[in-house]
């Protein structure tokens, strides 16, 4: 599955050229895409089937036709609900958006668009990045400012929805999946992950199921999972290896946390590579 990257997700953007990540997914049923954040605004164009995205602690179906989108450093995650969900994926920098004049780090906008304006700023910028022609980099950072500036004018929200023990919350969810994603291959375990949190182990592990909807145990081992399948996918690395990579010590334990995770079994992947 194309872009599923998970947890914290650092983007070098080609500041040069442009300034954004651009790219067409296809989300199945079967799996979710990992909960994770970045600090580039991720807007969301559906075109086929439907999926819940959930934005810090709000979760909405979205189908053909809506945009979500997700502001920046807002944790995130989708769950497709039919057997295929495809969107595009549009992240813009946000130093570029703040150096062109929109006020990216004040304001916040609204989760679900569905509105024929924005779409037709959408498709343009889409009709830009596969026409190949000459100073279609130019056209299609053009295009992207016109859909933020059309966004900034008409769908920000007044008012920061997320009240305060709600964002200490996801502050702390953050810490822990920035821990997870550096730290997966090693031996860890809650109670570290708490601590390094700065939390108790009960609070820690009741709001990380909260926002997440997954037990620290049951993520970390579908981060290790998702790593494990791409270790796989390079030809490099057989089962055992991929598994012994990615912190799993036990191979038959893997095989069935595999099996859960990614819905197939480590050879069934192995040999798709």
């Amino acid at each position: 599955m194309p872009y599923n990257e998970n947890l914290y997700e650092h983007i070098d953007f080609p500041r040069e050229e442009n300034p954004f990540v651009f790219h067409y997914d296809t989300a199945k049923s079967i799996v979710n895409f990992t909960t994770h954040w970045q600090d580039g605004t991720e807007i969301l164009y559906f075109t086929d089937g439907e999926a819940d995205v959930t934005s810090d602690t709000v979760t909405e179906r979205f189908s053909a036709g809506d945009i979500a989108v997700i502001n920046r450093t807002n944790i995130h995650s989708i769950i497709s609900r039919t057997e295929i969900c495809r969107y595009y994926c549009l992240i813009t920098d946000s130093e570029f958006l703040e150096r062109e004049g929109i006020p990216i780090y004040d304001v916040t906008f609204k989760f679900r668009i569905r509105d024929e304006r924005a779409q037709e700023y959408y498709r343009a910028f889409i009709d830009e990045m596969h026409s190949g022609e000459r100073c279609s980099g130019t056209a299609a950072r053009a295009d992207v400012l016109l859909l933020f500036t059309y966004l900034c004018r008409h769908f920000t929200e007044p008012d920061d929805p997320v009240t305060p023990v709600q964002h200490r919350q996801i502050d702390m969810v953050k810490t822990a999946i920035k821990y997870i994603q550096e730290n997966f291959s090693r031996d860890i375990d809650v109670e570290g992950i708490s601590a390094k949190a700065g939390f108790s182990k009960y609070y820690f592990c009741h709001g990380f199921r909260k926002i997440t909807g997954r037990t620290v145990v049951d993520y970390i081992n579908l981060v290790r999972c998702q790593h494990a399948k791409k270790l796989m996918a390079t030809g490099k690395y057989n089962v055992s290896e991929s598994a012994d990579m990615c912190g799993f010590k036990n191979l038959s334990y893997f095989t069935r946390t595999y099996k859960k995770h990614i819905g197939e079994l480590p050879s069934e992947s192995l040999r798709e590579k």
